[in-house]
Formats: structure tokens, sequence, C-alpha cells
């Protein structure tokens, strides 16, 4: 994971993360920005071109700051089943499941996706980029009995979206992408290595998320151009957040932080209270029952 250290008069040192993407973006006269310590691209040809690319061909992110989180053991499950709110003891070995960390004032630390690798002792989380240190730091605090590692530097990830999305990736992944059900993921080798493609996305149309090793990363990128027939496109930030909110996907942060009750946000789908006992579950479900004063409505 590299770094760059950057000093001004006055104030402390800090370290701003790249992915391995960083020189392929500048290459590509990427606009950077920082977002939650990476230097990322906000954009490259515009929000609106980028937009439409996505929702007409197809598009690729880079995604390599969300943080990634292994929970192994005999206890895994039992440690996710505390910490999250969905029922992850449903999940079988390749599915994947949208969850929330609840905290005890009956908001929420984060929201993620939990993959399950082996069913009871091996999964892979994903959470937000901003909150990687906060979560970690979360799920070992509330751990029963799991190994819970930080992997966040061993992962690439690269989301590929957009109606044309399946057919580029199975062309380059050497895999049938559209026999992996919707919230599935696969394992593949690429370039000598493991890797997981999901068919999950942030954007409201089909495609894949890659989480590929760290130093295979720019191979896949560079790939996917290659293979793409030119109508792929590199997707920024800008139009990550615009294409995420056309279809009503929440972001942390913006429609929901650690005083959202997840009722209010809309995702009550996601809390199992019936089914299991979780972290801050009684004080989330007071407020539930004693009535919710505000609810996340959205605007045309």
């Amino acid at each position: 994971m590299e770094t760059t250290s950057e000093t001004s008069e006055g104030m402390a040192m800090t370290e701003v993360k790249r992915t391995p993407l960083y020189d392929a973006h500048v290459a590509m006269g990427a606009k950077m920005v920082e977002f939650a310590g990476w230097q990322m691209p906000i954009q490259y040809v515009g929000l609106k071109e980028e937009h439409l690319c996505v929702r007409s061909k197809v598009g690729i992110f880079d995604v390599s700051h969300m943080g990634e989180i292994e929970v192994k053991g005999p206890k895994a499950l039992e440690a996710i089943e505390w910490f999250t709110t969905n029922s992850a003891a449903k999940l079988q070995a390749g599915q994947a499941q949208y969850s929330l960390f609840p905290n005890d004032k009956g908001g929420i630390v984060d929201d993620l996706i939990v993959y399950c690798i082996t069913p009871g002792s091996h999964y892979l989380l994903c959470v937000n980029a901003s909150n990687t240190d906060k979560d970690f730091a979360y799920v070992t605090q509330n751990n029963k009995g799991a190994e819970i590692t930080n992997v966040s530097s061993q992962w690439g990830q690269l989301a590929v979206q957009g109606p044309q999305a399946i057919a580029l990736a199975s062309k380059v992944l050497g895999l049938d992408c559209s026999a992996i059900p919707t919230f599935h993921f696969a394992t593949v080798t690429y370039d000598g290595k493991t890797c997981y493609v999901a068919r999950t996305g942030y954007t409201g149309e089909d495609g894949v998320e890659v989480f590929v090793p760290w130093s295979s990363t720019e191979k896949l990128w560079k790939d996917c151009f290659a293979q793409s027939g030119g109508d792929l496109m590199a997707i920024g930030l800008g139009a990550r957040d615009t294409l995420r909110t056309e279809k009503k996907y929440s972001l942390y942060g913006q429609e929901i932080t650690d005083t959202t009750n997840p009722y209010e946000a809309g995702l009550g789908w996601v809390v199992k209270p019936q089914e299991k006992d979780f972290f801050g579950k009684a004080v989330m479900m007071a407020q539930k029952e004693a009535g919710l004063k505000r609810k996340l409505v959205g605007l045309e």
C-alpha cells in the first residue's frame, strides 16, 4: 500500500494512501482528490459522460480503497452474528449478504457486505474505506473468540458495472459470470492468484466486483481495457456517487450515520431481531417500538 507524506507549516505530517492504480489514473488524466485518506480519481472525462456510460455500456471503478476484514476459526459465525444485524447463519459457501454493524445507541457503526467462504469458519467483510480502522476496532472489541485480521493491504478491488459488464468480466477472467447469482461470488484463479468475483455493485446496474491481490490489480485493469472493444470507460468517485444516489443506495456519513436507526433509513430488512441476539439490539428495538421520529425520503 503506497503512501505519500505531505507537510505544511504548522501542520503535522499526514499520510495519504494510494491504490495500486494511482499511476494509471494520473496517466489517464483523472482529476485526483483526497477521499477517506486516499488519493482517488473524482472524474476522468466528466460526471455525466461517465454516469451514462455505466447506464448504457460498461464502466470500471477502482475501489481498492475499500476495507477488507477476515473473520476465521470455529467462533467466526458466533462473532459475526453478534456484531452484525443480519442473519449470517443463513449463508452458504459463495453467498454474500448486506448487513450493518450496530452500536449501543440504536445507530449504525457502518454498513458492509459479508462474504461466506466456508460456512461457520471463514468470512470476508467488505467495509467502507472511511471506516476501516473504526470498524476493525469495533469488531475486535465485540469479538466472540474468532480470529479477526485487517487484510485491506492485501486486496485490490475493481467494480465492472453496466449492461456489458458480465460479458466483459467473463472474457477477461475466463469464467461464466452470468452463472453467478446476484449476491453470490465465485473463486477464480487470475494471474496465478486466487480472486473472488462477486455479483454485487453500487450502481444499480448488473456487474461484478472483483477482489484481486494487490500486486495483480493493475494487470486486471489493463486486461479489462484491452478486451473491451473500446466501450469501457474508467469511472470516478463523482459518477459513483450519482449512480448510487439514483438507485437510492445509502452512503455512510450521508444517509446513514452513528445516530441513524436502521428503520429510519429503510434498512429494517437487514435487521433480524426475531432470529438472533446482536449488540445493541435492545436499544434499537426500543427506539422502533417508541415510534420513529424521522424517515429517510428521496426527492426527485
